[in-house]
């Protein structure tokens, strides 16, 4: 990632879009981290993984509560099922 620095004021509006257009880059002032500034097409990929995060979060849950259903059905108790569902089960 490309860091320029804002500390004179005097970063180009043309010499972000340039540097943007291959890679994100970090806005620095005083040496602090004030921006990253990200392409069209960066920005896209990144809500596409964050959406894509979000719906294997939802059918991971829906999935953790379906197990949790047919476990009480077949008679399993909350700790035999805490117990099959953890790591070491």
């Amino acid at each position: 990632m490309r860091t320029l620095s804002n500390d004179t004021g005097q970063i180009k509006l043309q010499e972000l879009i340039e540097a943007v257009r291959s890679e994100p880059v970090t806005v620095l002032e005083k040496g602090e981290a004030v921006a990253v500034v990200l392409s069209p097409s960066e920005f896209e990929r990144l809500e596409e993984q964050d959406r894509i995060r979000r719906e294997a979060k939802v059918r991971l849950r829906e999935t953790i509560s379906s197990t949790h259903r047919e476990a009480v059905e077949r008679g399993l108790t909350e700790a035999e099922h805490e117990r099959l569902m953890s790591d070491e089960g």
